[in-house]
């Protein structure tokens, strides 16, 4: 399975050189662009996929993901979440409903523990790629807090997901 790193043909790293990424990116474009190259599909594939990776890797989960993808780790989805952390997250969960029940306290509160959890995700990330080759198993564990945090926050913030 192609992942966004053999695409751009950038070496897996969790730590990327954004002006590298974008070069890549906007040299794909050109590639790709109609006036150039008679195949429609071709084109068509290489922008949408240069577009997907491209965003991908402008996010911290994103890289995580595309590294994870690139090591063959198949089992983002499976549970893998501390019990501690879910508890943490559950009290959470409580506080953001009581502010949508009109509690402007328990709304402060929540916003707090939401910006406490993100601040321990990036110093736990930053942790990661100190290491050459981080432990998977703590990186898929990172990105589920991720995403559940990230469910957190709009639940928070009142934006539905679709």
């Amino acid at each position: 399975m192609q992942n966004a790193f053999d695409f751009f043909g950038l070496t897996p790293s969790l730590s990327l050189d954004a002006k590298e990424i974008r070069n890549r990116y906007i040299e794909i474009q050109r590639q790709a662009h109609p006036d150039l190259i008679g195949d429609d599909n071709i084109e068509v594939n290489s922008v949408e996929l240069a577009n997907r990776y491209y965003e991908e890797l402008r996010t911290p989960r994103g890289v995580v993901k595309s590294y994870l993808m690139a090591m063959n780790v198949s089992d983002l989805n499976q549970n893998r979440l501390p019990k501690d952390f879910l508890f943490e997250m559950m009290s959470l969960n409580d506080e953001i409903d009581e502010k949508h029940s009109g509690n402007a306290a328990a709304g402060e509160k929540a916003e707090g523990l939401l910006d406490r959890a993100d601040l321990e995700l990036t110093g736990a990330l930053n942790l990661l790629k100190e290491n050459p080759f981080p432990d998977l198993d703590e990186l898929v564990e990172w990105y589920q807090k991720s995403k559940y945090l990230d469910r957190l926050r709009k639940n928070f913030l009142g934006i539905e997901e679709i």
